[in-house]
């Protein structure tokens, strides 16, 4: 599942995923309920064999076009997963997340905003 109707998202969220059915319903949640908008969620299953792609596949519609689905066949590691992640990410900033983290609901526009007013700051 590849979509996302903004083709322009300013802020590219990548959360590797292996086995985070447990907390992902939560860290999903607290994406959603950020202040800043203009962003895109890639997932990245890195080849969980519990229910997290069934919670991921129920918050699709939820995420409406902003989320971008990847499944790996087999578990590969993090760092594949964000390779891939940022590899077909379309935002200017990248956004890390666990799926057993939490967002707060300011988070992302904090960061924009600091980002933005700071132009020498890189990382």
């Amino acid at each position: 599942m590849n979509r996302v109707s903004d083709k322009n998202p300013l802020v590219s969220i990548i959360l590797p995923v292996y086995n985070g059915g447990k907390y992902l319903e939560k860290c999903l949640e607290s994406i959603m309920a950020q202040t800043y908008q203009n962003w895109e969620l890639i997932i990245i299953n890195d080849g969980s064999v519990d229910d997290s792609e069934k919670i991921i596949l129920n918050y699709a519609a939820a995420f409406e076009a902003k989320l971008r689905y990847e499944r790996l066949n087999k578990n590969r590691g993090i760092a594949d997963c964000l390779n891939l992640g940022i590899a077909i990410s379309r935002g200017t900033f990248i956004a890390r997340i666990d799926a057993d983290d939490l967002m707060l609901a300011h988070r992302i526009e904090k960061q924009v905003d600091f980002l933005n007013a700071n132009s020498h700051v890189g990382v």
